[in-house]
């Protein structure tokens, strides 16, 4: 229940005497009254009234503190009444005394052990939450004495070592263990220590594209491992312009090689999709033993550490993430102006238009080139400060005739179908 009252003191006034102005408090009413009659009695004409500058909200609900606060104005203890009757009210009747009674470690490792494994990203998480666990000191402090500072002291340590953008997930990652403690466990400080944090601000957006042989080199370097499958990993990438979790978490049992195909139960976004399939992946697909369930029995981590420490420094490609792949994927087909953008939105699996646009980097000398087939009529002047100026060297036969986008070669041939069918074998 909650309710608005006027709390605001009684005001006594005479006509034509401003010295007899007198407030009483809002418990004092018989005291105002009695005030009005003494000044009747004396021949005056005074009045009484309420003054309107305290209004106080009050809110009660059962086993908890009541709930009171006064405003100066009418309209400000309106917005907080509004605010106590929608769901954000249960803040308010909350016992503040369990954060004093429990360490934000134990509270951490609560959530990692009870809520993490259930996540899609539980290997991450738990990682960044153990190492928080493991070499900062702040949180061996009761909840309710964490601060503000203590998070931003955090920040600038962190910042020494990693980049902005891992100090924004580690931050990310705490916050999120911290919420659901306040909204499941009812478990919170008074105070939020992240409202008011500077957190670090950075740009990762990439537009790294192959550049001349490096694709052909990177896939020598990956036939090159010990590792048979890191080869066709990248191949399919190349071919889909799927994830890397999309690729590795592909089963044979969700393959459809007739309907050209392949199902993704679990996705990025939470969404279950089919990728289409070219028939250069298709090929690969075909040409690959089929041991167990997985298509790729390999793990991210093997995945990731073969693409930084061998793949990559063999091929000799620098400044190059897996991730790339699928830009690089996203962009070709972007560029063969073959696809709408809802159609480039089926094939990579992207829920916002605006996400696709940070894939799709054109080549800017292919963009060039349509804007002079652009152009239906070519000038050899113009006007500059009122005189005549003329273009020298340009004429209409300079603009080169359009030509047929050249296609991109897949190092893929048929010596390597038949040496992934030996391996098969």
């Amino acid at each position: 229940m909650a309710i608005i009252t006027n709390r605001s003191p009684w005001a006594v006034t005479a006509r034509s005497n401003v010295a007899l102005y007198r407030e009483f408090s809002v418990s004092q009413r018989p005291e105002a009254e009695a005030y009005v009659l003494e000044l009747k009695s004396q021949g005056y004409m005074p009045s009484l009234k309420q003054l309107e500058n305290a209004f106080q909200v009050l809110a009660r609900d059962i086993g908890f503190p009541r709930f009171c606060v006064t405003f100066d104005t009418y309209e400000e203890a309106e917005k907080t009444l509004k605010k106590l009757e929608s769901e954000r009210s249960l803040h308010v009747f909350r016992d503040y005394a369990a954060a004093t009674k429990v360490t934000a470690a134990e509270l951490i490792e609560r959530y990692v052990t009870e809520i993490c494994p259930s996540h899609k990203g539980a290997e991450s998480e738990i990682y960044r939450l153990r190492r928080i666990l493991s070499s900062e000191a702040f949180v061996n402090k009761r909840l309710a004495q964490i601060t503000t500072e203590d998070l931003q002291n955090f920040i600038t340590r962190r910042r020494i070592k990693v980049k902005a953008s891992t100090v924004d997930r580690d931050l990310d990652v705490l916050r999120q263990a911290l919420n659901y403690a306040a909204d499941v466990w009812k478990i919170a400080p008074a105070e939020d220590p992240f409202q008011g944090l500077h957190r670090p601000t950075y740009f990762n957006e990439r537009d790294r594209r192959l550049q001349g042989d490096e694709e052909a080199r990177i896939v020598k370097a990956a036939r090159g491992c010990d590792n048979q499958w890191y080869e066709p990993i990248i191949l399919i990438a190349l071919e889909t312009a799927m994830r890397r979790s999309e690729i590795l978490a592909m089963t044979w049992a969700n393959i459809d090689i007739q309907g050209r195909a392949a199902f993704l139960p679990v996705t990025k976004n939470g969404r279950s999709r089919k990728a289409p399939l070219s028939v250069v992946a298709i090929q690969i697909l075909e040409a690959l033993p089929r041991d167990c369930d997985q298509v790729f029995p390999v793990t991210a981590n093997a995945l990731k550490l073969a693409w930084s420490r061998n793949i990559c420094p063999k091929a000799g490609v620098v400044d190059l993430h897996f991730h790339d792949l699928r830009h690089e994927s996203t962009s070709r087909l972007a560029e063969s102006g073959l696809y709408t953008l809802i159609e480039l939105q089926a094939v990579t699996g992207h829920r916002d238009p605006r996400m696709l646009l940070r894939y799709s980097h054109l080549c800017v000398s292919k963009l060039a080139e349509k804007m002079d087939r652009s152009r239906t009529t070519i000038t050899n002047e113009y006007v500059h400060r009122g005189r005549k100026r003329r273009v020298v060297g340009v004429v209409a036969t300079d603009i080169a005739a359009p030509s047929e986008t050249p296609k991109v070669s897949r190092p893929l041939s048929k010596d390597n179908v038949i040496a992934f069918r030996r391996r098969a074998a």
